[in-house]
């Protein structure tokens, strides 16, 4: 089963947890949904889809049998599992952010990582 999974974060080119999904991927294209990405003061994103005038900026990775189960997991009480579509018409699966927004940042720009902001490093997760 192909997905198309939309990535916006650490799961992005470059970031500490690409690998998470890499083995899967058999595409990846630059795409925006509809929507406002938060700086959660953790070292990575959240990211709230809305119909409004800012994008999310990320990318689409088409998989191929991913364990989304995993995936769940990996994001945490944190993100809900959504579908969304992206401003070029593009279906995908993202993860949306449901924790309280109280201390979060909006990211105006709508892309991780903040440009000239020190990331953590953070290594890379095992699925299996």
């Amino acid at each position: 089963m192909n997905v198309v999974l939309f990535v916006y974060g650490t799961l992005g080119p470059g970031g500490d947890w690409w690998p998470l999904i890499a083995p899967y991927a058999v595409a990846t294209t630059a795409n925006a949904v509809p929507g406002v990405l938060y700086d959660t003061g953790r070292g990575y994103p959240g990211a709230v889809f809305t119909v409004c005038d800012t994008l999310v900026h990320g990318w689409c990775r088409t998989l191929v049998d991913p364990p989304l189960a995993q995936l769940d997991r990996y994001e945490g009480d944190e993100y809900t599992r959504v579908e969304v579509r992206c401003v070029d018409g593009t279906r995908a699966l993202t993860y949306h952010w449901i924790a309280p927004l109280s201390g979060l940042t909006p990211v105006p720009s709508g892309r991780w990582p903040i440009p000239g902001a020190p990331m953590p490093g953070a290594g890379g997760p095992d699925l299996a």
